[in-house]
């Protein structure tokens, strides 16, 4: 690899680079690409410098949404996690890329957990792969759950943040967004 792709290759993998709060004014949920985004495999190195990262960011729990085929790209992701951060402050729920959070799966697992996280007043990341659309829509959900945005105003401030909820194009997200906002009213 030339001393070009080896900067650019840095430069892609940092993890400051698509790690954002959900809204601008959100103090405890976050969003970000995963640990050595876009590699195919990702080195114990890379996965350690995402978490040390997130640490000096005040992360101390994790939502990982990487299907068992991306978590393949590690030796082991989730006991990672769970060495690193404790197994009670990490949550796997697996999404297939260009996909909807299954609702069941949003509404008595994700959002509780960072309704959780923030009662306890404890940071906590959402990431996909890239950290764009499953995180996105993700955190419109926690915004209109949570904080009370309606589903525009939701997907407009992540898109803010540079993710996009609407990037599966499914059709259902705006249904979806109302029952994480029905289910927590």
């Amino acid at each position: 690899m030339n001393k070009f792709m080896m900067k650019l290759a840095e430069w892609i993998s940092n993890p400051k680079h698509g790690f954002t709060a959900a809204y601008e004014g959100e103090h405890f949920v976050f969003g970000a690409r995963r640990p050595g985004f876009p590699f195919a495999r990702v080195s114990s190195v890379l996965l350690q410098r995402w978490i040390a990262f997130m640490r000096i960011q005040g992360i101390i729990r994790v939502i990982c949404l990487l299907p068992p085929r991306q978590l393949a790209a590690y030796e082991d992701l989730l006991r990672s996690y769970h060495q690193e951060f404790g197994k009670d402050n990490v949550l796997w729920v697996p999404v297939e890329d260009f996909q909807l959070v299954e609702e069941d799966q949003l509404i008595y697992r994700i959002l509780p957990f960072l309704a959780e996280s923030e009662r306890l007043q404890a940071k906590t990341v959402v990431h996909c792969s890239g950290g764009v659309g499953r995180t996105g829509h993700v955190l419109a959900a926690w915004l209109v759950s949570c904080r009370g945005m309606s589903n525009e105003e939701a997907i407009t401030a992540v898109k803010r943040q540079g993710r996009n909820a609407r990037e599966s194009r499914d059709k259902r997200l705006d249904e979806l967004l109302n029952r994480c906002r029905d289910a927590f009213s």
